[in-house]
């Protein structure tokens, strides 16, 4: 049976990259943060320098991607991340934190969930998954300002991460 293929926009430090990813039943999150792999394929990719967003348009079949190369992964729709749910004791709720990252040449402005108070050691450093999800998110890239991208949810690549801030909640959309 084959697998059901989920449109995504790539961001790497020098490209963008949109095309079709086939990640199987358990979704991208646990297809990019599988620790067998380094590598994912693309198909029917268009492949776009920063800056030159607007001009230039490459299309490719197929496209492999190195994944700590990856800065992040936007989804059209939250569902297509698949279960990212954090280990939690108990009937614990997420509770969502407005943040802002600076991430390899990005600005990031979403909505990280965590089982509570905000803690950036354990975002960053506890666990081995590289990818980490985002919901609501706006991208932009800071040398490039005709770089910018809005999704429902994306997988950001944490080994990029330079920094974190918390948001006011007035400061992002809902």
């Amino acid at each position: 049976m084959a697998s059901q293929e989920i449109a995504v926009e790539i961001y790497t430090t020098s490209h963008r990259i949109r095309g079709q990813i086939s990640p199987g039943a358990a979704g991208l999150y646990s297809f990019l943060n599988m620790p067998t792999e380094s590598y994912f394929e693309v198909d029917e990719a268009e492949l776009s320098i920063l800056h030159q967003i607007d001009q230039q348009t490459d299309w490719i079949q197929k496209l492999w991607l190195v994944k700590s190369e990856v800065v992040a992964v936007l989804v059209r729709n939250r569902n297509e991340l698949g279960t990212s749910s954090l280990a939690r004791s108990g009937y614990t709720r997420p509770f969502p934190h407005r943040v802002r990252i600076l991430i390899d040449g990005y600005i990031l402005q979403g909505v990280i969930q965590s089982a509570g108070k905000f803690d950036f050691g354990a975002l960053m450093f506890k666990g081995d998954r590289p990818f980490t999800p985002s919901y609501n998110v706006k991208l932009s890239a800071v040398l490039f300002p005709s770089v910018l991208a809005e999704a429902p949810a994306l997988l950001f690549n944490r080994s990029m991460v330079h920094a974190i801030s918390l948001l006011p909640s007035s400061k992002i959309a809902k």
